[in-house]
């Protein structure tokens, strides 16, 4: 029974599979800039400033590559050129780390600058595979858990490989891993927007009408949401390394967290189609909020490495719920023709997100503890869930508008 199912998904199910098999790989060994930080003596008030700048450098780059993407009608296109530069700064961080040019360490300029390209690939292969999974008739959480199973894969080789070479050997794995994508992607002529919507060639900026995103009750309720959700979010990981030192654990387990995690995203991912036919978009949205609060206010009060690891359980289910489900929402309320701009303006909020919760979390941690931190942080979501539900019962209740439901 299994292996008929197996044998009738269609070949557009395994293509976007193994891109999401690959793009997840290279993300499992580019997540060890706090680590690689910290290893170098940077105290977590240094590392929140680092991560923040950087930050704000991804909300100006995010929407820009979005809107140029939308603007010649290819994501695709767009995607190869931010990731091909983005590999070559990325692997020159180590490198930096040790120059100074004047008052300059030139780790900051490299970062800064990989920041423009690397990091809108992110919400840019996230618009073109929810975009994808969508024309071709597939769900996306069933091809998005392969991108959980590849990132619990490598995580977990990582934990056993570098404590032998060294954490500074994902800067230049990253590269390697992401090559074979580039090459799949740059192949994939066929799948630019404007092929598969009949809107050829580019379009004006003028035409293209990005008032119809603010405009979009849901769609602005839901980013004043992300950004509250994303502070913590984006930083519990951030500053993990910092816990597991608190309860005398060894850092090198941090792609071992990094793997559990991935792996309990996996189910949730495969059971996902079946919730989705039960509950509306929104309102899952919202219980992943939940979950990660739950997660953030139990780390306040761990006192060994187990415990640590037990809780990364809370945040698979609340990352596969989100990951599931956060990109389509986006996805539905995108006006026709600004799916790439929608997406990365999702980015640059969980960029903005990014550069709050670092810059408190590391000052934070460094006047009232890790502990402290993580009870903040918690808070921050209790209080997120109650206001992004309080705007969806607003919407629909009073201002009568039906929340969306479109599927992909």
């Amino acid at each position: 029974m299994l292996v008929s199912k197996i044998k009738a998904l269609p070949r557009a199910y395994w293509n976007l599979s193994l891109l999401q098999f690959i793009f997840w790989t290279s993300i499992a060994t580019g997540s060890y800039l706090t680590v690689f930080l910290q290893k170098e003596g940077y105290k977590p008030n240094q590392v929140g400033s680092v991560n923040a700048i950087v930050s704000i450098v991804t909300i100006m780059a995010t929407p820009f590559w979005g809107m140029i993407a939308d603007k010649i009608q290819s994501i695709r296109k767009i995607f190869i050129l931010c990731l091909s530069i983005g590999i070559v700064l990325w692997a020159l961080v180590p490198f930096s780390s040790s120059i100074v040019i004047g008052p300059l360490v030139l780790i900051y300029a490299v970062l800064i600058l990989g920041a423009f390209f690397r990091n809108p690939g992110n919400s840019l292969f996230d618009a073109f595979s929810v975009q994808r999974a969508d024309l071709d008739q597939l769900a996306y959480g069933h091809v998005r858990l392969w991108g959980s199973l590849s990132f619990a894969i490598m995580s977990f080789i990582l934990s056993f490989i570098l404590p032998r070479t060294g954490v500074e050997f994902t800067f230049y794995w990253y590269g390697i891993v992401l090559l074979p994508l580039l090459v799949l992607m740059w192949r994939m002529k066929g799948a630019d927007t404007g092929r598969r919507t009949g809107r050829t060639g580019q379009v004006s900026l003028s035409s293209m009408g990005f008032g119809r995103l603010f405009r979009n009750y849901y769609f602005i309720t839901y980013l004043i949401f992300a950004i509250f959700v994303y502070i913590p979010v984006n930083t519990l990981m951030v500053f993990l390394p910092y816990l597991i030192d608190a309860v005398g654990g060894d850092t090198a387990k941090f792609g071992l967290l990094n793997a559990c995690r991935a792996l309990v995203e996996i189910p949730v991912l495969f059971l996902l189609r079946g919730l989705r036919r039960k509950l509306p978009l929104p309102i899952i949205v919202g219980a992943a909020a939940i979950i990660f609060c739950i997660e953030a206010l139990l780390c306040a009060h761990v006192v060994n490495l187990t415990q640590i690891l037990i809780l990364q359980a809370f945040h698979g289910i609340g990352g596969g719920l989100i990951i599931g489900t956060a990109t389509n929402y986006v996805y539905s309320l995108a006006p026709e023709g600004l799916n790439s701009t929608a997406h990365t303006m999702n980015g640059a909020v969980h960029a903005i997100a990014s550069i709050v919760g670092n810059l408190i979390g590391g000052f934070l941690i460094v006047g009232m503890g890790i502990f402290s931190y993580y009870r903040i942080m918690g808070l921050m979501l209790l209080f997120a869930v109650v206001y992004f539900y309080t705007s969806i019962f607003v919407g629909v209740k009073i201002l009568h508008k039906p929340m969306p439901l479109k599927q992909s």
